[in-house]
């Protein structure tokens, strides 16, 4: 069983523990927050054991395997070379880091310290979307030619302040939420980037894009088309295309969907899938990589991190 502590206790680590409380191969250990009251809090609601003050105190425990990075975009470079010195495994929330540069080193001082490194992106877990590239593989749609996801909400709505680190410089549409249309496309196109044409727009004097739009062709030929907009609201927030010669796959909110519909001529299918968390299947193959002693995912690789880098016109 893999040990793992979460850093960083704001709205989205809650969804990381409830994916972590579905996943047979890692434990939630603890939680460490500069509020150290907090911490102590989310361990007594989640029964684990420990409850951390500072992150050094979590470096000098020997028990923890791996550290889940919840926290704002700008600090994990930083945060996440720290860990890897001091041998501990790290799965940060997406993105990352905001240049290719920086995964490059990253991912090379794991391989020094012989420690796990992954990007979380639950949408290349999610057991829906195995599922579909199963069907894909067996020739369900034919040969696919085109792409086309988005995810869209209208952050306005929900009274933002804007002094939220995630409204600055090292935040964004594009790195919010574009990164699930991104990872989608290239998911399931299982090629690498040729060429791509990139369009932002902003709010007002806001230093970060409100509205993304990339057109993608990859090496294998397949077109794609992913955007996101924190302007506008869209049904399931968004919903993925993928059209083959034979067919087409409709998904609805497909980073986190149990349902998609194949249309083949007038006939449409539903399929559905089951699973405890939209983030436990990635958290229980992080595990099982960590139990190997591998360096990095065969599915969220450097490699894969930097193509969705590029996707987003980060790189």
């Amino acid at each position: 069983m893999i040990n793992m502590v979460v850093y960083g206790l704001g709205k989205i680590s809650r969804r990381v523990c409830n994916g972590c409380l579905g996943a047979k191969h890692m434990n939630l250990y603890g939680f460490v927050s500069r509020d150290f009251n907090k911490a102590t809090t989310y361990k007594e609601e989640y029964h684990t054991k420990k409850a951390y003050a500072s992150i050094k105190d979590v470096y000098e425990d020997e028990n923890v395997d791996v550290i889940y990075l919840c926290t704002p975009n700008y600090l994990h470079y930083e945060q996440i070379k720290e860990a890897l010195e001091n041998k501990k495994s790290v799965i940060c929330e997406k993105p990352m880091v905001l240049e290719s540069f920086q995964l490059d080193k990253l991912f090379e001082l794991a391989k020094t310290n012989k420690v796990f490194l992954m990007e979380a992106h639950k949408t290349a877990f999610n057991p829906l979307l195995v599922k579909v590239k199963e069907m894909i593989q067996e020739g369900a749609i034919g040969d696919i030619y085109y792409i086309d996801a988005e995810y869209s909400h209208n952050i306005l709505n929900d009274d933002p302040n804007f002094e939220q680190w995630v409204f600055g410089q090292s935040g964004g549409a594009s790195r919010d939420i574009g990164v699930y249309p991104a990872c989608f496309s290239n998911y399931f196109a299982q090629s690498d980037i040729v060429s791509h044409y990139i369009v932002k727009s902003g709010y007002k004097d806001l230093p970060c894009d409100f509205f993304f739009q990339s057109l993608l062709e990859y090496e294998n030929g397949i077109k794609a088309s992913i955007k996101s907009s924190w302007l506008y609201d869209k049904e399931h927030k968004g919903t993925g295309y993928i059209y083959g010669t034979k067919g087409y796959f409709k998904i609805p909110a497909y980073w986190k969907g149990k349902e998609a519909f194949l249309i083949q001529d007038d006939k449409m299918t539903k399929i559905t899938v089951d699973f405890y968390s939209d983030f436990t299947s990635e958290i229980e193959h992080a595990a099982k990589c960590i139990e190997s002693n591998c360096i990095e995912s065969n599915i969220m690789s450097l490699h894969a991190s930097k193509e969705i880098l590029k996707a987003i016109g980060q790189h």
